[in-house]
Formats: C-alpha cells, sequence, structure tokens
C-alpha cells in the first residue's frame, strides 16, 4: 500500500510541476517543425516537450549501450562457463591417466575437441594419451591440424618432433624443430636439430646450428667437443679426394691438436704414401689424446708389425718401443693392462724369454699399484704365459699353467679363481698378438 502511495505521489509531484512550468510560461510561442508545420501553443507546454523528447531520446541511447553490454556480458559468461567446462573435463582426464585409464582419457578429451576443435592444450594431451596406448602415427595426427596453423605454439611443435622421431621419420621431426628456430633462438630446440641434422648426415646444418647455439652465449667443455667433431665431419663430408683431405686435415689438427680421429685419418693417408715414420708420429699422438687407450696403442703396434718395408729388426724395434710407450704415465689396472700389452708385442716379436719376465712380474707390480687383479686379466695373464711357456718349449710348466687355469682352486694366487662361465670362453689373446 505504501508502495502506491508513493508511486501516486511521485506522480502528482510530476504534474504539479508541469502546471507550474506551464501556468509560469502563459506566453503563446510557436514552433516550426518544417516548412509548412508548425505548432503553436503555451510556451510551458514546449519547453515540457522539448523536454520529454529529450529525456525519451537520451533514453533510448542508453537503451541502445545497456543491450549492447547485456549482449556482451552474457556472451562472457557463455565463454567463462566453456572454459569452467574445460577444466572441469580435462581434470577428469588428466584423472584417468594418473589411473592409466587411456581409454576413457581419450573420450574425455575427444569430447572436449568436439566442441573446441582449436583447444591445443587438448590435442596435446591427447597426444600423450594415444603415445601411451602405443597409436603414434593417430597421436601425431590429432597434433596436424594445429601445428600447420597460425595457432602452432613451440610445444606442439617439440611434441611433433618428439613423436616423428620416435616414428623414425627424422627429417619430419627437423622441420619441426625449424620452425621453432625461425621464432628466435631456442636452446633446446637448437640441440635437438643439430643431432638430427648429425644422425641424417648433414654436418654442415649441424654446424650451422651449432653457431647459432653458441651464439645465445651458451658454452661448455661437452660443446667445445660437439664443435670439433663436426668440423671434422664437414671436413670428410667436403673433401672429395685424399689430396684435398690432406691439405683440409693439417690447419684443422694446428687448431685441435688432441682430436685423435683427425690423427688417425691423417695417420692413414701417411700409410697409403708409404710414410711410416709420419703415421706413427700421429698414431701416438692420438693415443696420448685418448689417454692411453690400449687400442690405440695397438694400431702404432701394428703399424711396424705389419710393414714390408722395413726389415724385421727394425720392425721388432719400433713395435717394442711403442709398447713400452703405452706404459708410460699409467697408473693402477691401466698400467697392468699396458704391461700384458708389452708383453704380447714381445711374443709377437718372438721374444717370449722377455715376455716371460715381463708376466712373471704382473703381480708384483699389481701389489706396488695397490690394485686387485680382475677375472679378466688374470685370464689374460695366464693365456699369455701359457703361450709364452709353449713357445720355449717348455712343456712341464706348461702343462701345469693349464692345470692352474682348469682348476683354479688350486692357485696359490691371492685373486679370486675364474668362475666356469670365464674358462669357457676362448681368450682374445690366443687369436695371436
Amino acid at each position: 500500500m505504501l508502495k502506491q502511495f508513493n508511486k501516486f505521489l511521485i506522480f502528482a509531484i510530476l504534474v504539479a510541476v508541469a502546471l507550474y512550468v506551464t501556468l509560469t510560461n502563459s506566453e503563446t510561442a510557436t514552433l516550426k517543425l518544417g516548412p509548412t508545420l508548425h505548432v503553436t501553443t503555451y510556451a510551458g507546454v514546449i519547453y515540457l516537450g522539448v523536454f520529454t523528447l529529450g529525456c525519451v531520446a537520451a533514453s533510448m541511447v542508453a537503451l541502445f549501450f545497456g543491450f549492447k553490454s547485456y549482449l556482451r556480458e552474457r556472451k562472457l559468461r557463455s565463454i567463462e562457463r566453456t572454459r569452467q567446462a574445460f577444466f572441469e573435463l580435462f581434470v577428469q582426464a588428466r584423472c584417468h591417466m594418473a589411473s592409466t585409464e587411456f581409454g576413457a582419457a581419450r573420450d574425455v578429451l575427444e569430447q572436449i575437441l568436439r566442441h573446441d576443435t582449436n583447444n591445443v592444450i587438448a590435442r596435446v594431451e591427447l597426444s600423450h594419451c594415444l603415445e601411451s596406448i602405443g597409436d603414434l602415427r593417430e597421436a601425431l595426427r590429432v597434433l596436424d591440424e594445429t601445428r600447420h596453423s597460425s595457432r602452432s605454439s613451440s610445444e606442439v611443435l617439440f611434441r611433433a618432433a618428439e613423436l616423428n622421431r620416435k616414428l623414425g621419420n627424422n627429417t619430419a621431426a627437423s622441420d619441426n624443430l625449424a620452425l621453432i628456430v625461425e621464432k628466435g633462438p631456442n636452446k633446446r630446440a637448437l640441440e635437438l636439430i643439430r643431432e638430427l641434422s648429425e644422425e641424417l648426415g648433414r654436418p654442415d646444418s649441424a654446424l650451422e646450428y651449432q653457431n647459432a647455439l653458441e651464439k645465445t652465449g651458451y658454452r661448455s667443455e661437452e660443446m667445445t667437443q660437439i664443435k670439433t667433431r663436426l668440423t671434422f665431419a664437414n671436413i670428410l663430408r667436403e673433401s672429395k679426394d685424399e689430396a684435398t683431405l690432406r691439405q683440409a686435415l693439417p690447419p684443422f689438427i694446428k687448431r685441435y691438436p688432441n682430436y685423435a680421429p683427425a690423427l688417425d685419418q691423417l695417420a692413414q693417408l701417411e700409410i697409403n704414401l708409404g710414410h711410416l715414420d709420419n703415421a706413427a708420429e700421429l698414431l701416438v699422438k692420438a693415443a696420448k689424446a685418448a689417454n692411453g687407450d690400449p687400442a690405440r696403442w695397438h694400431k702404432v703396434v701394428d703399424l711396424w708389425l705389419n710393414a714390408p718395408q722395413v726389415d724385421v729388426r727394425s720392425r721388432a724395434d719400433h713395435a717394442l718401443a711403442a709398447a713400452r710407450s703405452a706404459t708410460q704415465n699409467t697408473r693402477g689396472l691401466f698400467r697392468i693392462k699396458a704391461e700384458l700389452f708389452v708383453a704380447r708385442t714381445l711374443l709377437a716379436v718372438t721374444r717370449a724369454e722377455d715376455a716371460r719376465e715381463v708376466l712373471n712380474s704382473i703381480q708384483t707390480l699389481a701389489e706396488k699399484e695397490g690394485v686387485q687383479l680382475t677375472p679378466e686379466l688374470i685370464q689374460e695373464q695366464i693365456h699369455l704365459k701359457g703361450l709364452c711357456l709353449s713357445r720355449l718349449g717348455l712343456i712341464k710348466e706348461t702343462a701345469e699353467l693349464w692345470q692352474h687355469l682348469v682348476e683354479p682352486a688350486q692357485s696359490s694366487t691371492s685373486s679370486k679363481a675364474l668362475p666356469l662361465s670365464s674358462r669357457s670362453a676362448p681368450s682374445p689373446i690366443l687369436s695371436t698378438p
């Protein structure tokens, strides 16, 4: 009842104001609305009409913008509801994946994509889900639409590169990573595309990406080694013949003096030309650069042992000198291996008595170095000693040695006996030094 009274009161006030304005402006006035159309009445009525018309016009403008705001707000609310629904479905899908219910997770993610085909997050998660199921090709397919559009993100491209690499499509993986690099320097992308380029046999491209990676300010010892390897691979790729390679290697070795593969390559070129002294010098440098790798010292020894243009005595002297060089600056088990290598070389140059002395001193040397001989080294020592004794014609000692090998429990050595599985395998030493 009070509300109705208030409305009546407001209406009465408005009427009173209108009458007051009309009566206080009782003079007549003419309002021209067109060439022939005009209205003559009290000035107060005209004032009230103009005021009312202004209010109506302002109300229409306010109504227009109010309705427009309503539509915008309605759209925003719809987007928010969609976003909330996506969030809830996404959480549900992640829960399924955490429970290894990949089929259920796939259904939920596909439901999201049916309503929002451009949802990058859902596509990436669906690709992970499909990969877990084992369908890598389908996982890659769901990324294709986004990957080739302007909405493509680095995450999608990294993901596509990962899947392509697992499928063996290294070229496609490289293309995806190249798209990331085009957007700007990316350390991870540069590292991956450098590795892929090297695997694809493109050392020139790999070297370019390596240089781009260095421009980002990233430095490390591993990076230096990688650049050295790539530079060497690029030299091999660009060298069409031995003459070109021979010209390119010396400057490279001068810049990277401790890169063993380059020293090996140049040594082989020297061998092809018959320059054995130069080749041996390069192989020795390579062995030292590789921290005394026994296999590299073998190359030096084999070089002299298989050099037909050198007399037998000189071959033996050079081979022994190389073998003894392998023992320098070595400690521990590496020293033991180097001494066994010397014994093998002595046997190869028919100096069995000297080889026997070296082999007899192995146990004392091991104690001096403070190391315990491994079963493999013990087996190698016994095999070499047996070969040595047989060449010296010491049949009785040879028989005792073989008995020691067959019955390790009777061995007086402080080292552990060899397992039967080790004794059943033929020794590599018996293939002759």
